[in-house]
């Protein structure tokens, strides 16, 4: 069972993929945009700065716990949990990467009062972006129902 864990995170690794669950004092929150609030539940996104032209976008997503509630979470790994929505059709890649096969992963995360945590989209290898404007949001389904929705964001390329 570690060894299929292991090779699909190394699988992402080399695919540009980063998966992230810091503890919340090492996210930065402060000057971000968020969707609305629901039952004490933000979700946030930006376009990560590139530090090349020609790398592909992606978009950081910081879900954050505003309420007084705590929210112990079992999710289908991050690429499963979050919905990018946006007109864009998926790459190759992308359809390979979301096939209902690659759905075994589950992760436990609890996110306390003020907690928040933080995931890396590679969105420019998910869709085909060309040149254009591609307008990009992120929703999520929590355990009870409760879908939270980011802010939008246009990505330019």
């Amino acid at each position: 069972m570690a060894g299929a864990f292991t090779r699909f995170i190394n699988f992402l690794a080399k695919m540009g993929l980063i998966v992230r669950a810091d503890p919340a004092r090492q996210i930065h929150t402060e000057g971000l945009q968020w969707g609305e609030a629901v039952d004490g539940m933000m979700l946030s996104i930006r376009e990560i700065p590139k530090e090349d032209p020609d790398q592909l976008p992606a978009i950081s997503a910081v879900m954050k716990n505003t309420g007084t509630k705590t929210y112990n979470l079992t999710i289908p790994g991050w690429m499963f949990f979050y919905r990018v929505e946006t007109t864009a059709p998926l790459s190759a890649f992308g359809r390979q990467l979301l096939r209902p096969e690659n759905r075994k992963e589950k992760m436990d995360i609890v996110v306390g009062p003020g907690d928040a945590t933080r995931t890396d989209v590679p969105v420019g290898s998910m869709y085909e972006m060309r040149r254009g404007d591609y307008p990009v949001e992120l929703t999520c389904t929590l355990q009870d129902g409760t879908v939270l929705r980011s802010n939008r964001i246009v990505i330019h390329i």
